[in-house]
């Protein structure tokens, strides 16, 4: 049998050999190749299939490729490489579907799958469906099995992305001096494809990690941890690196520290990269999700950009992208979606060059002597780190209702000072100066709180009433 709890929102995911090992991804994949099949109406379908560099999954791709070449699939086997090389593979080898396996920035002892048909991501009732597929068909097999074949998809890559970046290159050589930047693959599958992609852009690459181990011995695979950022900091200072990048395990979330090992979080990293998409495409469209700065949507307005607040969940995120035709879309996470210029999923390697992009043209238009001068006019606010508290799964949609109808007799007789209620995606209550907002994970059984303000003793006071009302419940 399968466990029901791997199967979540946007991907996957289990405890290697417990709740996923080689069995269960082999039934997993045996389930979405005839998924395709009936999808497309076709016979032998092509899937492209990546890996991660976790210990477990070579192992697990042997049960992947067994249950497609089962279902009568034709896999194309990519090896190790970023899950949005995997999602290249898609668009550049025009396959049928793809799935990549990885535990992205979880622990070591994780694996799992994000997967899709066409250039679409499984996510929601789709990956539930998998799990429904197989309790009522089992694994099946067809009497002509599908082919293996091999494709070094990173090469192509690499080389693709060198080509869209030529201008850049020159830009970067006609510099009087040599920009530097500290890369940190954090043992995952961007150590050897970020480096070659900066290097050959003409930079100055300190390389941080960036060797394959799949027991992430150095720091946990996720930079949006600030604490796992610690040594790339610290390289900036050894170095006086202009900025450094960290990528999480499977390379699709970015974490970017400046040149006074400050953290630009995702929010701010939007407002960067949204601001240079503006010089060439009037009123751009940008999405950011509900835990973003009010900062960035009042600046982003400010410029004359077309802001739009929507749901946490990089799945959620890129299809409102495709539903808007928007340029840029990001969360705080770290996932960076570029429809402008690229092909609209996330993809932190590709992310970071846009940074440098960024970077390089504000530095030749003498706007700019550092990194850090890029948010120099941006005003300060202060702003708490999620809150993440554990809740049962059963309640937690439901305390977030019943917080929002408080809120909403709230804002009728002007208790508190609340403003507004923003609901797209659990509430987020607007104050005088700043606000507050409470979620239910997606993927676990666990709330999520934020809160920000224009100071410090109004963002406290706004997390202590959301405190004191949960309290209540």
């Amino acid at each position: 049998m399968l466990p029901k709890e791997i199967f979540r929102q946007y991907d996957i995911r289990g405890i290697v050999p417990k709740t996923f090992n080689q069995e269960i991804a082999c039934n997993i994949a045996n389930v979405f190749g005839y998924q395709i099949k009936e999808k497309l109406q076709k016979n032998n379908p092509v899937v492209s299939v990546g890996r991660d560099v976790r210990i477990s999954s070579d192992d697990i791709f042997k049960g992947v490729l067994k249950g497609l070449n089962d279902a009568g699939c034709n896999v194309i086997e990519l090896g190790h490489c970023p899950t949005p090389v995997t999602y290249f593979s898609a668009f550049h080898l025009k396959t049928d579907a793809f799935l990549m396996i990885t535990g992205s920035h979880n622990p070591s002892d994780y694996n799992g799958m994000k997967l899709g048909i066409g250039k679409s991501t499984y996510h929601s009732e789709l990956i539930t469906s998998m799990y429904e597929d197989f309790l009522k068909y089992g694994y099946r097999e067809e009497k002509e099995k599908g082919s293996h074949s091999t494709y070094d998809i990173k090469r192509e890559y690499i080389k693709w992305t060198l080509e869209h970046f030529k201008t850049l290159k020159e830009k970067i050589n006609n510099i009087d001096r040599k920009i530097t930047i500290v890369l940190d693959a954090g043992n995952g599958v961007a150590s050897d494809v970020a480096p070659e992609i900066f290097k050959n852009l003409g930079v100055n690459v300190v390389e941080l990690y960036c060797e394959y181990d799949g027991n992430f011995p150095n720091h946990h695979p996720d930079p949006t941890v600030e604490e796992n950022l610690k040594d790339a900091k610290d390289k900036i200072k050894v170095t006086n690196a202009d900025f450094a990048v960290a990528y999480d395990g499977d390379a699709d979330r970015i974490g970017v520290v400046d040149n006074e090992q400050n953290v630009i979080w995702g929010d701010m990293l939007i407002l960067i990269l949204a601001r240079e998409i503006a010089k060439t495409i009037k009123r751009p469209t940008i999405i950011a999700d509900v835990k973003a700065s009010q900062v960035l949507f009042d600046e982003l307005k400010k410029d004359g950009i077309n802001a739009i607040m929507w749901k946490t969940g990089h799945s959620l995120i890129k299809s409102k992208l495709k539903e808007t035709n928007a340029e840029l879309a990001g969360e705080m996470s770290g996932h960076i979606f570029f429809a402008d210029r690229y092909f609209g999923y996330d993809d932190a390697i590709y992310s970071s060059v846009r940074f440098l992009e960024s970077y390089v043209n504000e530095l030749i238009s003498g706007k700019i002597t550092k990194v850090s001068d890029l948010l120099r006019n941006v005003p300060k606010v202060y702003n708490t780190p999620e809150i993440r508290f554990e809740c049962e799964e059963s309640r937690k949609f439901e305390i977030v209702e019943n917080l929002a109808k408080k809120f909403d007799e709230y804002k009728k007789n002007n208790k508190f000072g609340v403003k507004d209620i923003i609901t797209i995606d659990g509430i987020r209550v607007i104050f005088e100066k700043g606000w507050g907002l409470l979620r239910a994970s997606n993927t676990q059984p666990v709330l999520v709180m934020r809160f920000e303000a224009t100071d410090l003793n109004s963002m406290n006071s706004y997390k202590d009433i959301f405190e004191k009302e949960l309290n209540s419940l």
